[in-house]
Formats: C-alpha cells, structure tokens, sequence
C-alpha cells in the first residue's frame, strides 16, 4: 500500500486503476498531461461522455491506461474522483486499487473539496511508473480541468455591441409577439440549460452563451422586472441566481459553465454528466407553485437522451392546472423520446407544452427563433384562460 506522496513502477502495459470512496458515489475521470502539465486539447479529458483518448478509457469506476498506446508527448496521466451529486469529500477516504500492483488510500480531505487527483501514472527513464498523490480541489471537476488547461466554461465575451445587439433582440421578440396577437402579455420567463456531457462542443464555442442572451430579450419584452430566472442540469441541477441584462456578461462568465454551478443560494452543486429531466422539471413547477402571479413561459433546451419518459408525463400532466407553458427546444439530431409525442400526451387539462428541435441553433436568425419558440404560447394562454387557469394581468 502506498503513502501519499510515494511511488512504484508499473510491469503490466495495461493497468486497471479502479476508484471509490467510503459513503461516497464517485465519477471517475483521468486528464492525459504533457511535460507543461496542461492538456494537449480539451479532449485530453477522459470522462463518461468522452470515454477513451489515446490508449485511456474509462471502465466502469475505474480507468484502464494501455501505456504502450499513450503517445509520447503525454508524460502524466491523472485519475480522479469526482463526488457523484451534492456533498464533498470532507472526512472521507478516496481509494484508488490497482490491478496486479500497490494500492492508495488518500487522506480525509478537510475543505470542502469535491474532486480528488488520486493518483498519477508518469513517464521516467522509459518506464511508467505510478505516485500516489491524494490532492482535492474545492473548486470541482470545472476546477481541477480549467487548471490543466481544458476549457469548460463556454464563455464568449461580449463585444462592444452588446447593447446595440440585446436592444435589436428585444424588438425582434416585440415583432412576433404583435403578429400573433399577444403584443401586450406580461409573462415571467425561465430557462432550463441541458449540461450534459454531450453538451460539452455547445458550451465551449460559445452556442449556449449565446442561446442565453437570446432568451435573455424575451424576459427583457414579456416580464416585469426584466429577469430571466434560470436553471441548469444534467444528473443533478440548480436554480440560478436570476439574470439582469446589465449584468449578462458577468452573468454568462459565471453561471454558464459545465461540471459544477453555485445556485442561487450560494451552494455548490456537482452537476454530474447524466441526463435527468424530472428533476429540474419538479423543481420548477415547484418553485413558482410558491410564486403566484404572472403565467410563466419555460424554455427548456436539451441536445436529446431524454429516457425518463413516464416521468416526464407525468410532471407535465400533474403541471397542466398551473400556470406554466412549456417550450422544448432540441439542439440537434438526437433522441427526444416523450418530448417529441407531446401533441398526443392525454389527461392534461390544456395542452402546455410544445416541442421543436433545430440541427444547428446559431444558424437560425432571432426572428426565426423567437417566431418557433413563441409559436404555441398564444394557444396555450386562450385555453389557459377559458379553464380559469389564473393568468395574473393577461
């Protein structure tokens, strides 16, 4: 058994290195380094939704390295353990067992950490060897990454005609909103933000910042105070602080981002890398049950892997007395299981949901995106009001 700190050459040319912690669910990921000790590219991290990079793969809770196919300019490879949902790895132990050789078992971590680098394999004098290394970051898996070089946070900065360009999206909303007869409806608008790990290629070039900002200038037309309330999810999820437009690229810098979110109170949540829809969609429905007042139009944009069907259904058919409008929006050509036979979902008082999906969201102008995203909103509020569903102002 090794001690932090201490190391030991590796005979097998493919090692199985297998990671957990006692009291913990842990995701398992590995980071391949150069002699800088950052990333070649952002595809050097190895986790569940890029599952092998040059002769490392993930296996399970574990991660398998076959060193005779690592290239030459990665001299270190990271395996880490992420805390899988809420908590940190505050008292406990992270294990790493390594098949055919010595095992680790890192010291407790004390500061609230939620990722551990556990051990490390490295090149020396033409053998790989392994050291034992037990070193957390309190800044997550977003953390840990953005220090070796991967980036995760999909920030586009704003250019100097951010106004000129917010100003330009808001009239483009007040356009469709007139031609579909609802110019003057007050609305509290929300967005749901798919952070998954197929996620990944949106959120670092920038698409999802953008579908932000666009989103950003309905709340700007429709809601009173101007906010957008917002949410962000994949295995687990979080209710962000609300965004103002003055506020957006801050906003944006730290909000839109993958791996970890600080909700809006103040707590840090492991996202995770799974889809989990019935989570956010609860959550939703339940926060403004406790919020009366102006109807709310969700935007909820999901790249697909949507299985939880039967659960789906029944949140929205259990939603359909409040009032709530659902706007599905799929980012490309994937699977969008219940999400796609919404028009056929029975036992709803109103029909309160709609769906489309686009194969590339940045191709299509704002006028066309606000005129699909607002498509069904207008029937929904007529059939909303004929049951005496509460409308607030409208």
């Amino acid at each position: 058994m090794l001690r932090k700190g201490e190391n030991a050459t590796l005979d097998d040319g493919r090692v199985r290195i297998a990671v957990d912690a006692a009291g913990r669910a842990v995701d398992v990921s590995a980071v391949l380094l150069g002699d800088d000790r950052r990333v070649r590219s952002d595809d050097d991290l190895v986790f569940f939704n890029h599952p092998a990079q040059d002769g490392v793969s993930l296996d399970g809770a574990g991660i398998v390295i076959d060193t005779e196919r690592v290239p030459g300019e990665v001299s270190a490879i990271a395996v880490v353990a992420s805390v899988d949902g809420p908590g940190t790895f505050d008292g406990v132990s992270v294990r790493a067992g390594i098949h055919g050789g010595p095992g680790f078992e890192a010291p407790a971590m004390t500061a609230g950490e939620t990722v551990v680098v556990v051990v490390e394999l490295y090149r020396r004098a033409g053998t790989w060897k392994i050291r034992a290394v037990g070193q957390g970051w309190a800044s997550g898996l977003a953390g840990l990454a953005t220090d070796f070089g991967v980036d995760v946070t999909g920030e586009q900065p704003a250019g100097p005609g951010l106004p000129e360009r917010i100003s330009l999206r808001k009239e483009a909303v007040r356009v469709s909103l007139e031609k579909k007869g609802i110019g003057g409806v007050r609305a509290r608008v929300a967005v749901a933000l798919d952070a998954s790990g197929s996620m990944r290629r949106m959120y670092k070039d920038g698409v999802v910042a953008d579908i932000v900002e666009r989103m950003a200038a309905i709340a700007l037309q429709v809601d009173d105070d101007g906010a957008l309330d917002a949410w962000i999810f994949a295995t687990e999820f979080a209710r962000l602080p609300p965004l103002r437009v003055a506020e957006i690229q801050a906003w944006t810098r730290d909000n839109v981002r993958m791996h970890e979110a600080v909700a809006a109170d103040g707590a840090r949540v492991s996202l995770g890398g799974r889809n989990n829809e019935p989570q956010v969609i609860a959550d939703i429905v339940s926060y403004y049950a406790a919020r009366p007042g102006e109807p709310v139009f969700v935007l909820f944009f999901s790249d697909g892997g949507v299985a939880k069907d039967a659960q789906i259904a029944r949140l929205l058919r259990e939603a359909s007395i409040r009032p709530i409008f659902w706007q599905f929006v799929g980012l490309g050509q994937g699977r969008y299981g219940i999400l796609e036979k919404l028009d056929g979902l029975d036992g709803r008082l109103v029909d309160n949901a709609g769906f489309f999906a686009v194969d590339d969201i940045a191709d299509i102008t704002d006028a066309e995106l606000y005129q699909r995203v607002l498509s069904e909103f207008p029937a929904w509020l007529r059939a909303a009001k004929a049951q005496g569903i509460p409308l607030g102002s409208n």
